[in-house]
């Protein structure tokens, strides 16, 4: 179409622009605790350099995860790996699978965006091998590597989120990571029984959500009294305090 090298050199040249327009953001946002007297302005650069500092690190682990991602597509290991599956190989733990490598990966590396990267060129491929249905390839294996991906990515203490949570709300890194361990791994052990279920079964996913939300009400409620009864409190003390 005649239209398309025109509309091509346009975004090609607007990217050109984005650092510009990211300093008049920078600018215009700097300038507010200034106007109202909220930071002089050495206070004010001070913490503009100091958001650079927490922001290079996470601009770094996505630029090498985005290289990771162009290596893994050039070796072509999604259609290594598809190749090396064997014929007649069952569905119902791929899901499962797919989703304790996301987390594993995404733990390690501290990204949820670069285990995206790397793992949905993989397993779309591999659904749509042993399935041989493009919408659930594409739809519920993105939704398996966006899950684990997250789950790893909020667990793990060298995450960018992890870490600007606990610095922004003033509090000790490992503890926030602790405590919000626990409510991490019940509900991704929740979520890795409704993938395996899927896999396996080809239950509705408006039916899993059901049974995943009273799965969850019932471990919820057991896990409370289990922590009552650890701790000799009663339920009318728990109540009353």
């Amino acid at each position: 179409m005649p239209g398309k090298p025109f509309k091509r050199k346009v975004i090609k040249n607007s990217f050109h622009h984005i650092p510009s327009i990211g300093l008049l953001f920078a600018f215009c946002i700097a300038n507010h605790p200034i106007s109202f007297k909220l930071m002089d302005i050495s206070e004010t650069f001070k913490t503009i350099v100091d958001g650079f500092k927490l922001m290079l690190l996470t601009c770094t682990i996505l630029v090498l995860a985005w290289s990771i991602g162009s290596v893994t597509k050039d070796v072509d290991l999604s259609g290594f790996v598809v190749s090396s599956i064997k014929e007649g190989t069952s569905f119902s733990l791929v899901p499962g699978i797919i989703f304790i490598v996301g987390a594993l990966i995404s733990f390690a590396t501290g990204t949820s965006w670069g285990t995206m990267a790397i793992l949905t060129p993989i397993a779309i491929p591999i659904a749509y091998k042993l399935a041989g249905d493009a919408w659930l390839s594409v739809t519920v294996m993105s939704g398996v590597v966006f899950a684990g991906s997250i789950f790893g990515d909020h667990c793990s203490p060298i995450s960018d989120t992890t870490v600007l949570s606990s610095t922004f709300a003033s509090c000790d890194h490992m503890d926030h990571v602790n405590t919000q361990l626990p409510y991490a791994v019940f509900t991704a052990f929740v979520s890795l029984i409704m993938f395996i279920l899927y896999g396996s079964f080809k239950i509705s996913p408006f039916v899993l959500i059901f049974i995943g939300l009273v799965l969850i009400i019932a471990l919820a409620r057991v896990l409370h009294v289990y922590s009552l009864r650890r701790y000799q409190f009663s339920e009318k003390t728990y109540a009353g305090s």
